[in-house]
């Protein structure tokens, strides 16, 4: 079925909407002359393509319209687009020196307290190694603890 009614086989009756067969002169259920059905098929292209021209003419000439009024408005926020970018290069310009004296000063923390935590580790794990050398022991001999 297209757009406009007609079919692969016939098209369909403007009254009473049955399809044609594509000899029909008459319509068979209602009994609408053919060529009043042609006619308005003709009348329903020529105002489907009457309201697409239409259509599409008012949009180039709305295009055309707005167009300036687009380009003002782009020239107009460009400054201030700038504006934001040069101000987010000075925050990070400002930013940074502070970040890193942040990450230079959770760097020493971190050392030094590895550095105090260090011989108590160290410590736990000698003794802990010490145990578990005299169950080996115990266990390789026999006794029991």
């Amino acid at each position: 079925m297209s757009l406009l009614g007609t079919s692969v086989m016939g098209m369909n009756c403007h009254k009473c909407g049955t399809l044609l067969p594509a000899e029909a002169a008459y319509c068979p259920s209602c009994g609408a002359p053919r060529s009043e059905i042609d006619h308005f098929v003709r009348e329903t292209e020529r105002a489907v393509i009457l309201a697409l021209t239409t259509g599409t003419e008012a949009l180039d000439r709305a295009v055309k319209d707005l167009q300036p009024a687009f380009d003002k408005a782009v020239q107009t926020l460009r400054p201030a687009v700038e504006a934001v970018g040069k101000a987010t290069n000075d925050v990070v310009v400002a930013m940074t020196p502070a970040a890193e004296a942040t990450v230079r000063v959770a760097r020493e923390v971190a050392d030094k307290t590895i550095a105090a935590v260090k011989p108590a580790v160290t410590k736990a794990t000698e003794r802990t190694g010490n145990a578990v050398h005299k169950i080996r022991e115990k266990v390789r001999t026999g006794r029991q603890p």
